[in-house]
């Protein structure tokens, strides 16, 4: 009794894999691109194809920008601006690498965007 239940199972596993095998195959097949290539190999679907992600970014308060309080006077506001640009000038980190470079060049730009901000309207 226990050999016939033994051989009854194997069998079921036996139709149960080939059944899986068949299925499996089956889906490969039609992963394909209709140029016959796996569907991994085709150049739509490259990962150089896919648009990059763009980084985010935040507005930042002008003033936190320059690391002042709000309210301050024009005269606070140039002194800051310009020992802040001072620290983060291209100039100043041309030897550096280029990533530094290029991140000197962003905080100079929000710097800049920054003192005109606070500076509009104002003379």
């Amino acid at each position: 009794m226990a050999l016939l239940r033994i051989l009854g199972i194997a069998i079921v596993v036996m139709f149960v894999t080939r059944w899986l095998r068949r299925a499996l195959a089956e889906g490969a097949k039609r992963k394909r691109a209709p140029s016959g290539k796996q569907w991994w190999d085709n150049d739509s679907v490259a990962v150089d194809a896919k648009p990059k992600l763009k980084t985010l970014q935040f507005r930042r308060d002008p003033h936190d920008v320059l690391g002042l309080e709000p309210g301050a006077g024009r005269v606070a506001i140039d002194e800051a601006f310009e020992a802040m640009v001072a620290q983060n000038s291209p100039a100043s980190v041309a030897e550096l690498s280029e990533e530094i470079q290029a991140l000197a060049k962003r905080k100079t730009e929000e710097l800049n965007a920054a003192y005109a901000a606070l500076t509009e309207g104002t003379s």
